[in-house]
């Protein structure tokens, strides 16, 4: 009688996980790491990370359709930046257009949109501080500000002509400070804002030994600490400004060869972390034993590992090529994904005080949002047959 009420249970476990997979749910992955270690490489000019790989171990999940959310967008998202839970930002770079998302409910929000005054600029990323959205105009070579309020579009044009402008970072004040990226002047720059009359650019050229190093994007920790990725050379990197013009004030590390280093932000402790979009990897810079990095390799290959943000304690990631988000708990070492509706292509994501992380999903002209619990844990029951 008890293994016959054991196979009933069994049998209707395996109906409800059958009705879950024709609910076509996002299925998810945990993976455990362990370390293995490499040595450090003297012949690098500069530091090279220890590097650490560490295997995984599935666990099944399930995503619940309510946890994720989209919200349909005139165009292309790229990146986002996030006001307050519920307002968003995003750049349409297609559309020469920087958008704003509002949500009240779930099936109540509002788009607008904001046309920047030069022709063809490709705004590209994007920063929300102090009540001013700044982004970069990778094609029109210049700075913009937005002032919701008015809708009012600012432009400061870059002193080096074509340098592309990418990553962006505001520290708002009086004055404000904005810190960006220069892809082809293969720079890091500097704007200084107190009006729009009133403002001065300074840009701090990368060292002679890494020409095209094509900086992408940065992290600011203090004004005189700045993180940034060099994919051009395959480094990431610290700078120093009060140390600038001697070559001191850049620090290289070497991410491995072929790898292309691209988003970077660091975590309360003041640990980089950034992704390998080649390497199909994440990484942790972490310089203070035996292992300089912390490698958590993605378990499908060519996932393309694209934006990056840290919040509630996670890094969280977008994989480009494989349409899934990904969640590192770094304390458990744990790595679980969700895969995402076909042909989303994830590129930017940001994270809200509330915990949801809002995803530009470029390939779909869609805004999502992923909420807490982010995920349904589903446990397979084990059959066996009685002897």
């Amino acid at each position: 009688m008890l293994r016959r009420r054991i196979t009933i249970v069994a049998l209707v476990c395996l109906v409800l996980s059958a009705l879950l997979i024709l609910l076509h749910l996002p299925i998810g992955t945990n993976s455990r790491v362990m370390a293995q270690g490499l040595g450090r490489d003297a012949s690098q000019p500069d530091a090279t990370a220890h590097q650490v790989f560490l295997p995984a171990v599935e666990k099944s999940t399930v995503a619940l359709p309510s946890f994720l959310t989209e919200y349909p967008v005139s165009a292309s998202p790229l990146h986002v930046a996030v006001e307050s839970p519920g307002h968003i930002w995003f750049t349409l770079p297609d559309q020469n257009q920087i958008g704003r998302l509002v949500v009240t409910s779930p099936t109540q929000y509002q788009v607008s949109t904001y046309a920047v005054p030069t022709v063809n600029s490709e705004p590209y990323d994007l920063e929300y501080a102090a009540g001013i959205v700044w982004f970069t105009e990778r094609m029109g070579n210049k700075i913009g500000r937005l002032v919701p309020a008015t809708g009012t579009i600012d432009e400061f044009t870059i002193p080096t002509a074509n340098s592309q402008p990418t990553g962006i970072v505001a520290v708002a004040g009086s004055p404000t400070q904005v810190w960006f990226t220069e892809r082809s002047g293969n720079a890091l720059g500097k704007l200084v804002v107190n009006s729009v009359a009133d403002y001065t650019f300074t840009e701090y050229a990368l060292p002679g030994s890494y020409l095209n190093a094509q900086p992408e994007d940065l992290y600011i920790v203090t004004t005189d600490i700045i993180w940034f990725t060099a994919p051009g050379v395959s480094r990431f990197a610290r700078f120093r400004p009060s140390l600038w013009p001697s070559s001191s004030a850049f620090d290289f590390v070497f991410a491995g060869s072929g790898s292309l280093p691209w988003a970077i932000k660091v975590d309360s402790g003041g640990y980089p972390w950034l992704t390998d979009r080649t390497g199909n990897r994440i990484g942790m810079f972490f310089p203070q034993t035996i292992s300089d990095m912390r490698w958590y390799p993605l378990p499908n290959a060519s996932s393309d590992p694209f934006g990056l943000a840290i919040a509630q304690g996670f890094v969280w990631f977008t994989e480009r090529g494989g349409n899934r988000i990904g969640r590192i708990d770094p304390s458990s070492h744990t790595l679980r994904e969700l895969n995402l509706p076909s042909g989303s292509v994830p590129e930017g994501l940001a994270a809200d005080t509330d915990g949801c992380i809002w995803i530009a999903e470029r390939g779909r002209n869609q805004i999502a949002s992923w909420c807490s619990p982010y995920f349904l844990s589903v446990y397979l029951p084990l059959i066996q047959r009685g002897q």
